[in-house]
């Protein structure tokens, strides 16, 4: 019976530490822009992070991304991962419109059509 119990034990700490709890990536550094009409966020699984930072700097997976090339790369190679890719965009208030349409204009030219901004509810603020 011992041994039994020590196999268990064996794979209940192999099963803990092998899952990794992934929790959506948001940027310390954005401020969000206010909507009052604003959705839940996707609660699917599938879903890519693009962090867009004041300057335009694109973060992805806590890597800074050298340009739209480098964008177009890693949501190419998300989405052949997972067709039913979603792509949840976290563009800072002040960051420049052509900066959030260069990621929207990526997520599409690799196929990927399902694509939501962030903003910050303001009944939370409340």
């Amino acid at each position: 019976m011992t041994p039994l119990l020590d196999v268990v034990f064996l794979l209940l700490v192999f099963f803990l530490v092998s899952t990794s709890f992934v929790k959506p990536e948001k940027s310390i550094d954005i401020k969000l822009p206010t909507a009052q009409q604003a959705a839940e966020p996707p609660s699917d699984k599938h879903t890519v992070v693009v962090n867009v930072r004041e300057n335009g700097l694109l973060v992805v997976d806590q890597r800074v991304l050298s340009g739209s090339e480098d964008l177009e790369q890693t949501l190419r190679h998300s989405h052949k991962a997972n067709p039913d890719l979603t792509v949840v965009i976290y563009g800072d208030r002040s960051a420049a419109h052509k900066h959030i349409v260069k990621v929207m204009n990526a997520a599409l030219k690799v196929g990927i059509e399902d694509m939501s901004i962030a903003v910050f509810d303001t009944e939370d603020d409340e």
